[in-house]
């Protein structure tokens, strides 16, 4: 096993700064190096959230690179670990806030001038932000992790139609909650039981991510893509993958039996098995993600 080192580094937004670890592997001058950019909600730079659980999958992916000699970057969320000084109330958050943040990253990176080439990665949310901030920064290439191939109203729709099926007048409202926001209007009256969706102070955010098209965006891209995607992810389906791949037909797409939305093997006929592992951060990652990684990235 390859012997690594760890540096904090910070970068100054407005307002306040980023925090995030550097992971550099040993006896290299001048490796490549992969920004990781986390999903959805206050994710810090190990891939952990308050909200879902600790699943450490950014960390592990981290180390797993430095072993086989590639640097990488994974950071904070603006509000979230050491970042918390870059903290903006949820009202005045929108999706080009946190694609900011990834060039942000890119250009410290590119301004050290210590790395040879620098890749992008994202995983869930982060891959939509891996994918803005590649049509301004000029990546060695692309990686995706879980990352919808659908628009959001498309996703929550199928989420709503799910959760609420035995609640038809609760499903009726979310439905037209989401279809106000697709095209700009607010909803200021939002029933307790859809606050935490649909919440006044969310609906900014959620109305400037509604607009993003994935599969459009990655097309007008040029540039190496790997497309990672699990059969057991409660949350992005193979078919997201599939129509990112339909997107760039050139793209690389991997789909991995029994891995799940936070990377990890499990039972997928076992919902419970599923979602213990969000809280299991000494499950390892799924070793063909690890393999297929390494892969695209030394061929490059």
């Amino acid at each position: 096993m390859v012997e690594f080192s760890e540096q904090t580094v910070a970068i100054k937004v407005t307002p306040g700064k980023l925090a995030g670890s550097l992971l550099l592997p040993a006896q290299s001058t001048k490796p490549a190096i992969v920004l990781l950019i986390a999903g959805s909600g206050p994710t810090d730079r190990d891939g952990n959230n308050r909200l879902s659980g600790q699943s450490d999958n950014l960390k592990q992916l981290a180390i797993h690179l430095a072993n086989n000699g590639f640097a990488s970057l994974r950071y904070d969320k603006r509000g979230v670990g050491r970042s918390q000084t870059a903290g903006v109330a949820e009202q005045q958050l929108r999706f080009q806030t946190f694609v900011a943040d990834a060039l942000a990253w890119a250009n410290y990176l590119k301004q050290t001038a210590a790395f040879s080439q620098i890749f992008i990665l994202g995983h869930s949310e982060g891959g939509l932000i891996a994918i803005k901030a590649c049509q301004q920064f000029q990546a060695a290439g692309l990686i995706l992790l879980a990352t919808p191939g659908r628009s959001l109203a498309e996703i929550l729709a199928g989420q709503l139609k799910q959760q609420l099926a035995s609640q038809p007048q609760l499903l009726q409202q979310s439905l037209q909650i989401l279809a106000n926001l697709a095209v700009g209007r607010l909803v200021s009256t939002v029933p307790p039981e859809l606050q935490v969706i649909f919440r006044p102070s969310v609906q900014p955010y959620l109305q400037s991510l509604l607009a993003f098209d994935s599969p459009v965006k990655l097309a007008q891209l040029k540039l190496p893509i790997l497309i990672v995607q699990g059969t057991a992810d409660l949350q992005v389906s193979v078919a997201d993958a599939q129509l990112l791949k339909k997107a760039v037909p050139t793209a690389k797409l991997v789909v991995i039996e029994h891995m799940n939305h936070v990377l990890k093997i499990v039972d997928p006929a076992d919902r419970g098995n599923n979602l213990a592992s969000y809280h299991q951060p000494n499950r390892p990652l799924a070793g063909k993600l690890n393999q297929q990684l390494i892969a695209f990235l030394t061929a490059q």
